[in-house]
């Protein structure tokens, strides 16, 4: 017996209203904002930013490093990288006050701005008359916090509709900065784990050490010389392997610290492999 065909009954929906015509410009903003790498998903927070809220003429990110350090690592022009610059000059202004105290900071006219004396007339003179700025924290991250620095050329230019539109158009810029430096993370990883490997091979090649031997070596160099495994690693591939001049144990450690690319005392490490020349520790008088 055929079955016969049903019509959907499921509609595209309609977006009469501003509510759900924001929802679904949104949900498409969050997508565009979401690039592979953190440099370019910043440079398309501020371009989209300056396109959705109708009233910013220009907008720049102030990122706070684990240090303390401001700086802006994308803007929409010139104009936003002085404003910024001299915040962080005198230590004061909205975008400085958003990222240390993550509120929103709303300036109406920076000719009448009084609490921020020694930014404000320096900021009128480039032609600014409004800011709002936004905290943009990356979801998860705690150590790496950021605002969302919006200018406008007219007085009074942000209402508390843009005010509205801004707020969650930073929670979605802040989730997308998220997703990227997570992707960011992950490479990084996986290729730190990749070059870990290829020296690991070079040193088990040459001096048949086993699998935990070989980093059990790379563990103790980056130890007792204070550099990260990872680097140490690095500089043995880049140096393509291990180049010794004979079998005298202080010159192939002399050696494994000239492929590592490092240079200090020799190290105490023990790690011997059947038949491969004993990795020597420092000869005592």
């Amino acid at each position: 017996m055929d079955t016969p065909e049903l019509e959907s009954t499921v509609t595209e929906p309609a977006y009469d209203s501003p509510e759900l015509k924001y929802a679904d410009e949104f949900a498409q903003l969050s997508e565009e904002m979401s690039r592979s790498q953190e440099q370019p998903t910043l440079e398309r927070i501020v371009a989209l930013a300056v396109e959705t809220i109708e009233a910013c003429d220009y907008c720049g990110i102030t990122q706070r490093k684990p240090d303390g350090q401001l700086s802006t690592p994308a803007s929409t022009g010139p104009i936003v990288i002085e404003a910024d610059r001299l915040q962080y000059q005198f230590d004061e202004g909205p975008c400085v006050a958003a990222v240390w105290n993550l509120d929103t900071y709303l300036i109406p006219d920076l000719e009448l701005e009084t609490r921020w004396p020694q930014w404000a007339p320096r900021a009128a003179q480039l032609g600014i008359r409004s800011v709002l700025s936004l905290r943009l924290d990356p979801t998860g991250d705690q150590h790496a916090f950021a605002a969302l620095n919006l200018y406008a050329i007219a007085p009074d230019a942000f209402d508390n509709t843009d005010l509205a539109i801004a707020s969650i158009f930073a929670r979605h810029a802040g989730t997308a900065l998220s997703g990227a430096r997570t992707r960011e993370e992950l490479r990084t990883a996986i290729r730190s784990r990749q070059v870990i490997g290829v020296a690991q091979g070079m040193l088990m090649q040459r001096f048949g050490l086993t699998l935990d031997q070989s980093f059990e070596v790379l563990r103790r160099f980056s130890q007792n010389h204070n550099v990260k495994l990872r680097t140490l690693a690095e500089g043995l591939v880049k140096n393509g392997g291990i180049h010794d001049q004979g079998g005298d144990p202080l010159t192939v450690n002399s050696a494994l610290e000239r492929s590592f690319g490092i240079a200090g005392p020799p190290m105490r490490t023990e790690v011997r492999g059947p038949g491969s020349p004993r990795l020597p520790g420092r000869r005592r008088g």
